[in-house]
C-alpha cells in the first residue's frame, strides 16, 4: 500500500521543507508541469538549503505522483469562499452554503457541489427536460414538413430518390442539457471519494446521456445564456457546470491519481465575485458593466479590458472605472495606478477607484491630473454582505465629493 505524503501550503505564503525532506524529482515534476500554480525556489546557501514552495494565488488540491498531494488552503475562512462562488457562479437558489459551513476542507466541499449538481438533474429528468423547437434540413426516404423542391429536384437529377426537406423537431438535444451531461461524463475522471456521489453522478449522467449527445463543451458555453420560465432552474446548475469545468479542466488532469485534482484562482474569483456582488446590490440608478472593451483605435486590434465601469442607468454616463486587486500591500502598486489612471482617460471619467481585499491595505487618495485615484476596501475575511455595504456607503460618499450622481 502507497503511503501518500501530504505538502499543506497556504495562499501566497512561503513554505520551506528541509532538502532531505523532498526527494528532487518531486520538486522538478512540481516546477516543471505546475510551475504556474507554485514558484518552486530550490535549495541554496540563500534560504538554508530548503525547497520554498509559494503558491501563487491558487487553492485546492494537487496530486503531483500517486505518492505526493500538494494542498493549498486559503487565507480567508472556507465559509467565505464558496460565499463569494456563490455569487460569481450564481448559485443563489442552491443555498449551498447551508451545510457546508462546517466543512474544514474545500474537497469535502467539492463533493458535496457534484452531489448538488446530480441531484438537481435527477430533479429535472424527473419533470421532464427542457425542449424546444430545432431547425433541420435533411435528406429523407418521406416528406416532412417543407420539401426543398430545388434540391430535391437536383438530388433527383444524380439518382437520388430521397427528398430534402426543411423541419422542425421538438428536441431535448439542446445546449442546455448537453452542459449538463457533459460536465456530469468529467466528474468521475477525478475519482470521487464518496460512493453515494459517484452514484448520483453517473445515475445523472446516464439519464441525460440517453436524451442528448454527450460532445465537449467549454466553460464558457455557461456563459451569457438566456433563461425564462420554461428553463429558469438551469441557470444555477449552469452555474454549477462552469465552475466545475473552470476549475478541473484539462489543464488539471488527474491522469493515474486516485485523488481529485482542482485549483481555484483566488484573484479571478475575487474579481467574479465583487461584479456580482455590486451588480445584485447596486441602486435601481446605476449599473455595473464587467470586462468593458475600450477600443483605443478605430481597427479594434488595440484596447483596454476594464474590470468594472460604473454607469448612470438614465443618462448612461460613466461615474467610474474600478479595477480589483487581490493583494495585500500596505499600499498601491505603481503600476496598478498607471492602469487605472488610463483607464479612466479612456472613459471620460475622473472617478478611478481600486479594490482590495483586505484591511491591510491603508485608505488611498492621489490626484493625477484631474484624475482622482482612491482605494476601496471589499474584506472577504468578514462577512460578505456587511463588507459589501460598507463598500457602498463609501463609494456613494465618494462620488458624491467629486460632484457626480450619488448611487445611494
Amino acid at each position: 500500500m502507497i503511503i501518500m505524503e501530504v505538502i499543506n501550503l497556504k495562499e501566497e505564503t512561503d513554505h520551506k521543507i528541509p532538502k532531505s525532506d523532498l526527494a528532487k524529482e518531486s520538486a522538478l515534476s512540481l516546477h516543471q508541469i505546475y510551475g504556474k500554480l507554485i514558484n518552486v525556489d530550490f535549495p541554496t546557501p540563500l534560504n538554508n538549503n530548503c525547497y520554498v514552495l509559494r503558491p501563487k494565488g491558487y487553492i485546492g488540491q494537487i496530486p503531483v505522483f500517486d505518492d505526493l498531494l500538494i494542498r493549498i488552503r486559503p487565507k480567508v475562512p472556507i465559509k467565505n469562499v464558496f460565499g463569494m462562488l456563490e455569487h460569481a457562479y450564481k448559485l443563489k437558489s442552491f443555498k449551498f452554503i447551508e451545510g457546508i459551513v462546517d466543512v474544514d476542507s474545500l474537497d469535502d466541499v467539492f463533493e458535496r457541489l457534484a452531489s448538488i449538481l446530480a441531484k438537481r438533474v435527477l430533479d429535472r429528468t424527473r419533470k421532464g427536460l427542457y425542449q424546444d423547437y430545432i431547425e433541420h434540413n435533411d435528406s429523407l426516404p418521406y416528406l416532412r414538413g417543407r420539401l426543398l423542391l430545388n434540391e430535391s429536384l437536383r438530388a433527383t437529377m444524380r439518382g437520388s430518390t430521397r427528398l430534402l426537406c426543411h423541419y422542425e423537431e421538438h428536441t431535448a438535444d439542446l445546449e442546455d442539457n448537453r452542459i449538463l451531461a457533459w460536465t456530469l461524463y468529467q466528474l468521475p475522471r477525478f475519482h470521487l471519494k464518496r460512493r453515494d456521489v459517484l452514484r448520483q453522478v453517473k445515475q445523472a449522467y446516464r439519464v441525460l446521456a440517453g436524451a442528448v449527445e454527450v460532445k465537449n463543451m467549454k466553460a464558457s458555453s455557461c456563459i451569457g445564456r438566456f433563461y425564462h420560465r420554461l428553463n429558469e432552474d438551469y441557470q444555477p446548475m449552469h452555474g454549477l457546470c462552469r465552475f466545475f469545468l473552470e476549475h478541473c479542466g484539462p489543464t488539471f488532469e488527474s491522469g493515474g491519481h486516485n485523488l481529485m485534482p482542482f485549483v481555484v484562482h483566488m484573484p479571478n474569483l475575487f474579481e467574479s465575485f465583487v461584479a456580482e456582488w455590486l451588480r445584485t446590490n447596486l441602486p435601481y440608478n446605476c449599473y455595473i458593466e464587467s470586462q468593458y472593451k475600450a477600443e483605443l483605435d478605430e481597427s479594434g486590434f488595440l484596447f483596454f479590458k476594464i474590470d468594472l465601469v460604473l454607469r448612470d442607468r438614465f443618462s448612461d454616463n460613466v461615474l467610474a472605472v474600478l479595477d480589483t486587486k487581490y493583494k495585500r500591500g500596505r499600499v498601491p502598486e505603481p503600476n496598478d495606478i498607471q492602469e487605472i489612471v488610463a483607464y479612466a482617460v479612456s472613459m471620460g471619467t475622473e472617478n478611478a477607484f481600486l479594490i482590495y481585499p483586505s484591511e491591510i491595505t491603508q485608505p488611498f487618495e492621489l490626484s493625477v491630473g484631474n484624475i482622482q485615484v482612491r482605494s476601496l476596501i471589499f474584506d472577504i475575511n468578514k462577512d460578505l454582505d456587511q463588507s459589501g455595504s460598507a463598500i457602498l456607503e463609501q463609494l456613494d460618499s465618494l462620488l458624491a465629493e467629486s460632484g457626480e450622481t450619488t448611487i445611494d
